[in-house]
C-alpha cells in the first residue's frame, strides 16, 4: 500500500511534513502500521509543491530509491517552504514497473495529484465532471 501526504496552510519547510512528525512519511516508509501487504514502501517516492508567491508550474522532485536512501532530499526538504505540497512513498504492486513514470505526485499543467486505488469506470463516471472542474 502506497502511503500519500498532503499539506495545505501556512508556507513551512517540507522537512516539517517529510522528516519532523513522530510517525513521519519517512519512518513509514520503512515502519509501516497497518500494511496489508508487503513489507516497506521502497519502490520510490515523490514530493510535489507549488511556489508560496509565484503563479508558475508546481515543483516536482521523484526518485525511484526508497525515501530514506536519498541524500537529496534532507537538505533540499529543509530549503524548500510551500503552503501547497503533496508527497507519496509507493510499495510497488506486482507487475508494475518502478520507474519514473509511476512516482506520484503526477503533473499536468497546473496540477499536482496523487491518488491511491483503482477506480471502476472512471472515464464514464468522474472522468468529465473532475476535468470540466
Amino acid at each position: 500500500m502506497c502511503r500519500l501526504l498532503g499539506y495545505l496552510g501556512t508556507p513551512i519547510p517540507l522537512d516539517r511534513l517529510l522528516y519532523k512528525p513522530e510517525h513521519s512519511l519517512v519512518v513509514q516508509s520503512y515502519q509501516p502500521r497497518e500494511m496489508t501487504a508487503g513489507l516497506l514502501n521502497a519502490d520510490g517516492f515523490g514530493v510535489g509543491w507549488y511556489h508560496p508567491n509565484q503563479q508558475v508550474p508546481p515543483f516536482r522532485y521523484r526518485s525511484v530509491l526508497p525515501i530514506w536512501n536519498d541524500i537529496n532530499l534532507p537538505p533540499l526538504s529543509r530549503y524548500v517552504e510551500s503552503g501547497c505540497a503533496l508527497a507519496s512513498i509507493r510499495s510497488a504492486t506486482p507487475g508494475l514497473a518502478v520507474d519514473l513514470s509511476n512516482c506520484q505526485p503526477f503533473q499536468q499543467d497546473l496540477i499536482l495529484a496523487v491518488h491511491n486505488g483503482y477506480i471502476e469506470n472512471f472515464r464514464q463516471t468522474l472522468y468529465r465532471p473532475m476535468r470540466d472542474r
